[in-house]
């Protein structure tokens, strides 16, 4: 089984060395032959530099550089196509690369995938799942964003907001990457609604997500907006 990691980056030289070792470190000692594909939208603070210097050293790290910050969503589908093309994947994960996401879950995601479930999404809202460092505001904002969206759209997934996720490769070539217009976080919701929408069985197994201590956040107002937007959109198709 081929699984390759698809990290967007932007301005995360400070996480990109760590994320990269940590995830290696888990292919090696749970035998999973991996890969990682690093997507920077040319970075200011020159992640895409360490990337490829990185890359020099590790065969199993390929990194794709972009002309600039052209939204999360569509670095995802960038990731997602050359995992297909290129690598052959069996298996696509997205992860954040601000070290939110420990790599010492992946094994969880396989044995999930392993019992029959097409897409399996970490989620911080089942038994055995958390936050930390966390406020109580933004606590709430996420419950509440998660409970609206898996309530509107009909899909019974606690975290619809979760962006450490596995695909089989078979349901990423099945829908229309190319058709998907969300280009920011609410990209998250979108891919999940056309594929419950397919007839995919999702599944969630539980992650601790802990927020970032290296960097700045990518989470704007406009972003959450978007996500709204995304949703309205959505229930009306």
């Amino acid at each position: 089984m081929q699984v390759s990691i698809v990290l967007p980056t932007y301005n995360e030289k400070e996480n990109l060395t760590l994320v990269i070792q940590k995830l290696l470190n888990v292919f090696d000692d749970n035998r999973v032959k991996g890969n990682i594909i690093i997507v920077d939208d040319n970075s200011p603070d020159n992640t895409g530099i360490l990337a490829d210097q990185i890359a020099k050293r590790e065969d199993r790290v390929q990194v794709i550089h972009r002309e600039g910050k052209m939204g999360l969503g569509t670095a995802y589908v960038t990731g997602f196509k050359h995992a297909l093309e290129n690598n052959m994947a069996d298996l696509v994960f997205s992860m954040d690369c601000d070290q939110s996401h420990d790599p010492a879950y992946i094994p969880d995601f396989i044995d999930m995938h392993l019992k029959g479930y097409d897409i399996v999404v970490g989620s911080r809202y089942i038994s055995g799942g958390g936050v930390e460092n966390w406020g109580i505001h933004r606590r709430i904002m996420s419950k509440g964003a998660n409970l609206l969206s898996s309530t509107v759209l009909g899909i019974k997934v606690k975290d619809m907001t979760t962006g450490y996720r596995c695909y089989a490769g078979t349901v990423l070539k099945d829908i229309n990457m190319d058709s998907i217009t969300s280009n920011g976080y609410s990209f998250l919701e979108e891919i999940l609604f056309m594929c419950n929408k397919r007839g995919f069985i999702i599944g969630e197994t539980p992650i601790v997500f802990i927020d970032r201590t290296l960097g700045s956040s990518k989470l704007s107002k406009n972003e959450m907006w978007k996500f709204f937007l995304t949703l309205i959109r959505l229930k009306l198709k």
